[in-house]
């Protein structure tokens, strides 16, 4: 049951920008929204007479009969509405003035402006959506780029919403079996199907945890990937980011540690949305400036999902390419760490137009260099995901470097798109909630305990899919959740 009090207020707002435009529009839902706009409207048609999702064309008058703009208007009545109760929709000429105008005139008639996310709110109070599905609703307005706005689509269009229910269903048939079994205690324990029971609780959690497998790429296509170039001072770090975001946005000098803070750039690779960062050079200095830069450097190769990890393959291995080596296996040893071999148009004595054509083994020095440099990353025990031959400068191998950082990090876009079921961390908070007091349950079947035991944990576990789905929830959940919608929605 919902703690929350169901304000039955008549409620306003635009649900356009408030700006100069062709049209806005104001949106009123509630009790009173037909025959309150009525009183304002003036057409061949009252809208009290006029059939749900139709639309009406008159004006809008002031107290005095004073026509404020002509509009269309949208009558659609209540269930078969956005809030599931009686709305009306204003379409009138995008002037600021014309909009506040009839705001005032609906706030002169004991309306309420509607509170931030109050019309979905309504929609989910009144059983039109889940909670799962308000939110999709925000995530679909916030997204930053397409992949997150079909996966945003997809969960409101249902597809998680329908896997929790099915879930649901399956712990309310298991929480059955088990209260009859608490009511008659009279029953041998080892007559109980413990089969049932334990089957049950398992194919469970193996639903739950196939979301959360399903799900884990889930912040690439949100929060973006987060690449991070290092290499010594003069490796080609910001020709690289320049030519992967395809305009100069580092400055590109020859003069060693021209960078000295971390220059944050984001773009997008195959639909991904993706953030680099060119940082400053790693080398032993005794200038603060530059000290401050490695320092953003260690903190930013820390924070990130890639390390780009970057050498001057025209020149031999330096003792700053050995200190580079030394932070990347104290601070990024783990990561996914590709290596970037630059500079190669400055081995070969015919510029090299395409790396397909190139054929780099009968390049004696490029072979050399290559090897000296993965075999000293052996030695350190660093295992690169993959290494790339490269002129940054020349933009030959960036199309291939970029695509396989995608394709390695998440896999396929589209197919990763298409099977990710949530993007909000609350639900998987929930998931792994819901899971740990399964895990508790089960374990409690293996023991063979008492299913008052057993029950409390699927109790628990019904709660915690109920404060997913907004079955189980509090004014104050509900609140944090809503804020952070705009006015309109």
């Amino acid at each position: 049951m919902r703690e929350i009090f169901f304000d039955e207020d008549t409620i306003y707002a635009p649900i356009t920008p408030n700006v100069h435009s062709a049209v806005s529009i104001i949106r009123v839902s509630g009790e009173k929204s037909i025959e309150s706009v009525d009183k304002i409207f003036r057409g061949k048609k009252k809208l009290k007479d006029a059939k749900t999702h139709s639309i009406l064309y008159g004006y809008i008058v002031d107290e005095k009969e004073e026509k404020i703009d002509d509009v269309l208007v949208s009558v659609m009545r209540k269930p078969n509405s956005y809030t599931a109760e009686d709305v009306v929709e204003i379409n009138c000429h995008g002037n600021p003035l014309i909009v506040t105008k009839i705001l005032e005139l609906l706030k002169n008639q004991n309306l309420r402006m509607a509170l931030p996310g109050e019309f979905t709110k309504r929609a989910v109070l009144n059983g039109k959506i889940d909670l799962i599905q308000a939110e999709a609703v925000n995530s679909l307005i916030m997204s930053k780029n397409l992949t997150n706005l079909k996966i945003s689509r997809n969960i409101l269009n249902g597809n998680l919403s329908k896997i929790v229910n099915e879930i649901k269903e399956k712990l309310l048939d298991l929480l059955a079996y088990l209260e009859v079994l608490v009511d008659h205690p009279e029953e041998d324990l080892a007559e109980r199907n413990w089969e049932f029971i334990e089957n049950s609780i398992k194919n469970v959690i193996k639903k739950l945890k196939n979301i959360l497998d399903k799900s884990k790429n889930s912040r690439f296509f949100t929060e973006g990937i987060k690449i991070c170039i290092v290499g010594k001072t003069n490796s080609g770090k910001s020709s690289l980011m320049n030519s992967m975001l395809g305009e100069d946005r580092s400055i590109v000098s020859k003069i060693p540690g021209t960078t000295r803070d971390v220059v944050k750039e984001i773009t997008s690779i195959e639909g991904v949305p993706v953030s680099i960062l060119d940082t400053a050079g790693i080398r032993k200095s005794k200038n603060l400036l530059e000290k401050e830069g490695i320092k953003r450097t260690i903190n930013s190769i820390k924070s990130s999902d890639v390390i780009l990890l970057v050498f001057d393959i025209s020149t031999k291995i330096s003792k700053k390419d050995v200190s580079v080596i030394e932070t990347i296996k104290n601070h990024a040893k783990e990561k996914n760490i590709f290596v970037v071999l630059n500079k190669i148009d400055k081995l070969t004595k015919k510029p090299i137009k395409n790396l397909d054509t190139f054929n780099i083994e009968k390049n004696k020095k490029i072979l050399k260099r290559k090897d000296d440099i993965l075999n000293l990353l052996k030695e350190n025990n660093i295992t690169p995901t993959e290494y790339f031959i490269v002129s940054a400068k020349k933009g030959i191998g960036i199309k291939k470097l970029t695509k396989t950082i995608v394709e390695k990090i998440i896999g396929d876009v589209e197919t990763e798109v298409n099977n990710i079921l949530t993007n909000n961390e609350r639900h998987k908070e929930l998931i792994q909630d819901t899971i740990k007091s399964l895990e508790e349950a089960l374990e409690a079947t293996k023991q063979k305990m008492p299913e008052e035991f057993i029950a409390i944990n699927v109790r628990d576990s019904l709660s915690y899919i109920g404060e997913m789905i907004g079955e189980v929830t509090t004014e104050d959940l509900m609140d944090k959740i809503f804020k952070n919608f705009c006015v309109g929605k």
